[in-house]
């Protein structure tokens, strides 16, 4: 009998209580038999590279990936696979970046209690909670790529699963070979994989999300978080700046947006080689350089470097291409509780989740703005110095040669230790928003 014609049980707060916590040990060598969940097959052909302009051929498709990763999911809730069952509210803050903010109560309480890093790169360790700890029922499909393979090793098995605490209906893992434990560090499989998912979803609600170690990640087990959430983040509608001399890659910066990011764009299927290897080279070098970091998978607008600094697409008439947004972030060093929120992937585009309804009830946009200034965005000097490196490394030069001239003396630091330098002669002033705009309208009126 097919799930969605199965009956639905609603869970309880207490929901995981008949879970099993590690019914399945998956080998190195496991084999499709371990698990029943079914494989999802595609093709490069069944891309969606315009989402105003997907055309019907593929259509079924794409149709029977939407309805599979529903109908699974939904199927798992008969078998207690969540923490609770997701009774949310929502709100728009008012203010000049539309940020939208979930109540979410049992996720704050109930979730899993995050583990505790000190560096962007740990090894991977079996005797701490990881996926090849999942019960097959949490298990809800396969990805094969048919034309071009993910994965040299026909062992390995790039798995979606369930998200025991989720955000919203639907909301998922993808784990890359997860027969091969790989730590949470994000590769050029993952990206690729993250790509397709993008380009085979036909809704532009939908995400995929990447929290690196230090940077709010909860298990060292390399997962990326697929999910639709109600309301468009307004990062998609804003102008960017172009990344020094490359063409096709940009960065966002306040007071354009809350906190600073690298901006990639797939606007024609002849560059998706290069847009799944120039975000790699990107969160290579921040994990090589261990920066913290949050990525942020989106469809968006084309990219604008001139004009209005917002502009909203109301008619539906431009095209949506596929968009990655890399925040690179403050290091959090140890696992920190959920307080009113944890700035991640998802927060940082402006999509915002509340543990407590009393912070739900009297959050404001500037209220929101210093606590991710204080948690998680990096100063500007610091993002400019990375932005340079960033340039250099994708043009081929020697990193550092486009730094301004009066970072160079910085040169061999990485951004946190450019921080903490900084932090010892600096005073102490606090950043705000309207600080932050006052500063800036004076220096340019003194020009």
């Amino acid at each position: 009998m097919p799930l969605h014609n199965k009956k639905v049980v609603m869970l309880g707060a207490n929901a995981r209580t008949q879970r099993s916590v590690s019914s399945i040990q998956l080998p190195a060598e496991f084999s499709p038999s371990v698990s029943n969940a079914p494989h999802f097959n595609y093709n490069k052909n069944d891309f969606i590279v315009d989402l105003r302009n997907s055309g019907d051929e593929n259509e079924g498709k794409r149709k029977h990936l939407k309805e599979l990763l529903h109908d699974r999911w939904e199927g798992a809730r008969q078998f207690n696979a969540f923490n609770y069952s997701l009774n949310c509210m929502y709100k728009c803050l008012d203010g000049q970046y539309d940020l939208s903010m979930q109540l979410n109560i049992e996720r704050g309480e109930l979730r899993r209690k995050p583990m505790h890093f000190k560096n962007i790169k740990e090894p991977f360790n079996h005797h701490k909670f990881n996926f090849t700890k999942l019960n097959d029922r949490e298990m809800l499909f396969y990805l094969k790529c048919d034309d071009d393979p993910i994965s040299n090793d026909p062992l390995d098995r790039h798995l979606v699963a369930v998200n025991a605490s989720p955000l919203e209906r639907d909301h998922s893992l993808i784990i890359p070979a997860v027969n091969k434990c790989f730590p949470q560090v994000l590769t050029l499989q993952a990206v690729r994989i993250a790509t397709d998912l993008m380009l085979l979803i036909e809704d532009d609600t939908f995400h995929i999300l990447f929290n690196s170690l230090l940077g709010q990640a909860s298990v060292n087990h390399l997962h990326l978080h697929a999910m639709y959430w109600p309301y468009d983040s307004d990062l998609i509608n804003r102008k960017c700046e172009p990344l020094h001399d490359i063409s096709d890659v940009f960065i966002i910066r306040p007071p354009m947006w809350i906190c600073p990011a690298f901006v990639f764009q797939l606007t024609k299927f002849e560059n998706y080689n290069r847009f799944k290897e120039n975000i790699f080279k990107c969160v290579e070098y921040l994990t090589e350089t261990n920066q913290a970091h949050n990525v942020f998978f989106s469809r968006a607008q084309p990219i604008r470097t001139s004009g209005e600094d917002k502009l909203e697409d109301r008619r539906g008439e431009k095209p949506q291409f596929v968009t990655c947004y890399v925040f690179p972030r403050m290091n959090m060093i140890g696992a920190k509780p959920p307080s009113n929120f944890n700035p991640a992937a998802n927060e940082l585009a402006g999509n915002l989740t509340s543990y407590t309804y009393r912070f739900f009830e009297s959050a404001s946009e500037q209220a929101v703005i210093r606590i991710i200034e204080e948690e998680a965005s990096l100063d500007d000097e610091s993002f400019q110095t990375l932005a340079a490196d960033l340039a250099d490394l994708l043009s081929g030069r020697n990193i550092g040669v486009s730094r301004p001239s009066d970072l160079n003396n910085f040169e061999g630091l990485t951004s946190p230790e450019i921080d903490e330098l900084r932090d010892s002669f600096q005073s102490f002033m606090p950043r705000s928003p309207s600080i932050r705009h006052r500063t800036s309208a004076r220096t340019q009126s003194e020009l």
